[in-house]
């Protein structure tokens, strides 16, 4: 990375994002050793407290502690989203890279279904997969997954497109290279910069999906709970304690922006142009 592509990328605003996804990151992962109580343990006897310093951000209907329960709601919202998007990788990836190279009546098949489910809401399609597999937070993880695929593949296919045809990728196959190496250590790499943009997006999305689908009862299973599910059990409560509902609500959106910050950030790394239109804009605007 030079300079210049490096000023263009560590903006101010890049910068403080990166620092609260590793925040968010490092919290989430270490919440058992952060967090000072049980989050799914109830004691009727202490409902509804006030923040203190015995319970930072209070406690809810049953006496569990906020904060404890989310540092482990997110720990599952992150883990969750990265799970989903690394599957829609794992299968996304090598179908559109198949689809894309070799044509044919499979890359027909890839377009049409992409196609079909671009056409439906996300959560529409997720709710009918739950609905096959079962409620649960594996299960909505899985049905999101699936429907993230097809947008991966299209991706995929679309930049390996406009790959193959260039004069690497036909010296290769003149000197006899196999074709999955073409594919996986030649193309690949070279999409990589454009499919890390919209694969860093997709996390955010995946973080609002979950959460939705936790919110309506499809998530996780309580005593589990994440940020979605905390939401749902303390939106009858935003008048009377309203750092219940307002918690959770607060660190999807900033987890979502920061996470929109650093992929726009990563989208002016790879886009020459938009760095330029950025400076244009700066000078004339």
């Amino acid at each position: 990375m030079n300079k210049k592509s490096a000023s263009a990328f560590f903006t101010p605003a890049v910068a403080i994002s990166c620092i609260i996804l590793a925040a968010v990151t490092i919290i989430s992962l270490f919440a058992p050793l952060i967090a000072p109580y049980d989050p799914t343990a109830t004691d009727l006897s202490a409902t509804m407290l006030y923040p203190s310093r015995e319970h930072l951000f209070g406690t809810d209907q049953t006496g569990r502690d906020i904060f404890s329960r989310m540092l482990f709601g997110g720990r599952t919202t992150i883990l969750g989203a990265f799970a989903i998007v690394l599957f829609s990788m794992a299968v996304g990836i090598p179908a559109g890279l198949i689809s894309g190279y070799f044509g044919g009546f499979a890359d027909k098949l890839l377009m049409r279904i992409t196609d079909v489910v671009i056409s439906f809401p996300t959560l529409l399609l997720a709710f009918i997969f739950v609905g096959i597999f079962g409620r649960g937070l594996h299960n909505s993880v899985l049905a999101i997954g699936i429907v993230y695929i097809p947008m991966t593949a299209r991706l995929t296919r679309s930049l390996t497109l406009s790959e193959k045809n260039k004069g690497y990728v036909e010296a290769l196959k003149t000197s006899g290279c196999p074709t999955r190496k073409i594919l996986f250590l030649q193309i690949l790499p070279n999409c990589i910069p454009t499919l890390s943009s919209q694969l860093t997006l997709d996390i955010g999305y995946a973080i609002i999906d979950l959460a939705s689908m936790s919110f309506i009862g499809l998530g996780v299973k309580l005593p589990e709970c994440d940020w979605g599910a905390m939401l749902e059990e303390s939106r009858n409560l935003i008048f009377t304690r309203p750092l219940s509902a307002l918690a959770p609500g607060i660190a999807i959106a900033v987890t979502v922006i920061s996470i929109n910050i650093l992929s726009d950030g990563v989208q002016r790394y790879i886009d020459p142009t938009r760095r330029k239109l950025k400076r244009s804009v700066l000078r004339f605007g």
